[in-house]
């Protein structure tokens, strides 16, 4: 894959963030999607496009993306990203256990 080959999007956004190497060097997902004049969900699917065709992007809460520059920095990222699919898992799981009056039961009971 070449940066050609991407959506202009998907473009820009890489080169935005190949000032952003090293978890030292993070930007917040606000700022770098107000640099790129899109909203932060557009810019976190785009993202997640992105890490789907090998890209590693990385991600640490409350720092922000960055392209990791060792192992330990990629393993960063995935261990937020093994986090947030448990606790996308679990909520998917309470969803699927929930009886559908389980409201009426929690405001009767």
């Amino acid at each position: 894959m070449k940066l050609k080959d991407l959506q202009v999007l998907d473009q820009n956004i890489i080169k935005a963030l190949s000032s952003h190497k090293g978890i030292d060097r993070a930007i917040q997902g606000k700022m770098l999607a107000q640099s790129l004049n899109i909203d932060l969900r557009t810019l976190q699917s785009r993202i997640e496009g992105l890490q789907k065709k090998h890209c590693a992007i990385g991600s640490i809460d409350g720092l922000g993306y960055f392209i990791p520059l060792n192992e330990d920095e990629r393993r960063a990222g995935i261990i937020k990203k093994q986090r947030s699919g448990i606790t996308i898992n679990n909520a998917v799981n309470g969803y699927i256990l929930a009886e559908l009056n389980w409201i009426d039961q929690l405001v009767e009971g």
